[in-house]
């Protein structure tokens, strides 16, 4: 919607025609609506009145250009009245069509002066005009369509309701921004103590990380000393039945004459065998029970370097319980041997606690991922409806850096300019219509959603999207028509794949050029303001006035 100033019209006649409206306060029928009267008609087989359609004539005046709306016959009980009432948009640009309708009829000698002076008795040409005051308050047929949904305005009284309207919109959407902008201010002061929340937990968690280490280092040191304690005393078993050994060789070798000393030193002997075997028996199971702490101790440890690893690929609280698991587990190996059961109680807890606070702690992240989906909706429509601001009010922002820009439209001077190089000696119009027939056939390219002139680079490292030089359309495309052509077609592709990948369309954005990137919503809040304060500003001066 453009703003109703005394810009209603370009050409000096316009203006002129406007002035003096304005100054005698001349009225108009509102929406505007012309009168095309004299129109041929003629009998037939019943008797009534028949003429030209009213699609009919608005083609004929569209070709003109006047672009009509609507041609509307009136017609009465005897059939069709040889008037017509054309009706035309509501904005500025209506009223030029009209006002150029107008003018038309009246320099052919077809207006309405002419109309009333009775020159059509004396011809069949329709005459037209732009229906005002007197027409409006005309009686029969032709007054009462006239009057039908319509009324009487002045090109004033116009510009005066669509400036409270412009104030009231402004002022409506300057409010609507400042309750986002809270509502934005109260989100980041919950996103803040949720990360403090979060620090917090992490800390914990550092802190029952190192517990952890620490009560494992310690089960390790208990694990070696019952290791060593088992050697020491399988040592020092062997050494007593050696000491015990020699004193029965000793005596045997002594009583050997006695041969019932040597048969009882020969049982004492089978004896002290047997007493070495079991001891041996013993000594192997001690081995045995100490090689498999030492296995369940490297377990213990593979497991520790494992977990260690795991910390740096995945979230910490998810780490911390793995922990505890593969601790359970094992502990749960170890079940035959000697375990610290006030160890395995306190991992049970800490396990508990940690997954009672991961549920909790999932819980505010999922609260506040809502609100933050919430918040991000409400911006998108804020700024949906700020763009639509921009485009119905261009004469207010045509001079801001802020401005509306279509992502992914082509620019028609590049093609204009590719195509008279080209066509070196050729007419400026068949240059110009090969390049508007150019540029149509890329806009339908750029927009077709299978072709993708992109791939992915990591030569250096990093994944980055370039343009495909093996491309084969902008290959051709570059070797006809030259780098400022392909570059404008590559530029309009990127936009649109990064703005509408699946539409495939053109899309609007508010648009910084100024710094040439995606504006801002505090930019769009500051030039909003602006415009405010100069509407507010007009609106005072005329009421002192």
């Amino acid at each position: 919607m453009e703003k109703q100033k005394l810009s209603l019209g370009d050409s000096s006649g316009e203006t002129s025609e406007v002035k003096r409206s304005v100054c005698t306060e001349e009225k108009f029928v509102w929406p505007w609506v012309g009168l095309v009267a004299n129109i041929q008609t003629e009998v037939d087989k019943t008797g009534r009145r028949v003429g030209r359609s009213g699609s009919t004539l608005r083609d004929e005046l569209i070709q003109k250009g006047f672009n009509p709306t609507r041609v509307q016959p009136i017609w009465n009980f005897k059939g069709h009245s040889g008037f017509a009432l054309v009706e035309f948009t509501k904005d500025i640009k209506g009223f030029e069509n009209a006002m150029n309708f107008e003018r038309s009829y009246k320099s052919d000698g077809h207006g309405k002066k002419d109309w009333e002076k009775g020159v059509h008795l004396r011809d069949d040409k329709p005459y037209g005009w732009v229906c005002r005051e007197d027409d409006y308050n005309r009686s029969g047929i032709v007054g009462k369509n006239v009057k039908k949904k319509r009324d009487l305005k002045s090109v004033s009284q116009l510009q005066e309701e669509e400036e409270r309207k412009m104030v009231q919109l402004v002022e409506n959407m300057s409010q609507s921004i400042e309750m986002k902008m809270i509502s934005k201010q109260e989100l980041e002061h919950k996103v803040d103590e949720t990360s403090r929340v979060l620090q917090s937990v992490e800390f914990h968690n550092y802190q029952l990380n190192q517990t952890y280490k620490q009560e494992v280092e310690k089960m390790q040191t208990n694990l070696h000393d019952l290791y060593q304690q088992i050697i020491i005393g399988h040592e020092k078993s062997m050494s007593d039945l050696e000491t015990e050994r020699e004193k029965l060789e000793n005596r045997a070798r002594q009583i050997c004459i006695d041969e019932a000393e040597m048969e009882k030193s020969r049982l004492e002997i089978e004896m002290n065998q047997k007493a070495m075997l079991e001891q041996n028996e013993a000594n192997m199971e001690a081995m045995k029970l100490a090689e498999k702490h030492q296995k369940e101790k490297e377990k213990l440890h593979e497991k520790i370097m494992e977990m260690e690893a795991k910390l740096n690929e995945t979230q910490e609280l998810e780490l911390e319980i793995e922990k505890l698991k593969g601790s359970s587990n094992v502990m749960k190996h170890m079940a035959d041997g000697d375990v610290d059961v006030e160890l395995m109680e306190k991992m049970a807890k800490t396990q508990m606690e940690l997954e009672a606070r991961e549920a909790a702690l999932y819980d505010k992240i999922k609260s506040v991922t809502q609100k933050e989906r919430m918040a991000n909706d409400e911006f998108q429509e804020a700024r949906k409806e700020m763009i639509q601001f921009w485009n119905e009010n261009e004469d207010l922002v045509s001079g801001e850096k802020i401005r509306v820009k279509r992502m992914g439209q082509l620019d028609t001077k590049p093609f204009v300019v590719a195509v008279k190089k080209k066509l070196r000696g050729g007419s400026r119009a068949k240059a110009e219509l090969k390049a508007m027939e150019l540029c149509s056939f890329w806009e339908g390219q750029v927009g077709d959603v299978h072709w993708y002139p992109f791939k992915v680079d990591e030569s250096d490292g990093i994944a980055k999207i370039v343009v495909d030089n093996k491309d084969e359309k902008l290959i051709k495309l570059k070797d006809a028509y030259g780098e400022e052509l392909y570059k404008e077609v590559v530029r309009a592709k990127r936009e649109i794949v990064e703005y509408n990948p699946s539409g495939g369309y053109v899309v609007s954005e508010l648009w910084n050029f100024e710094k040439n990137r995606k504006a801002t919503m505090e930019e769009v809040t500051d030039v909003m303001l602006k415009i405010r304060k100069t509407v507010v500003a007009m609106k005072n001066k005329r009421k002192r006035r």
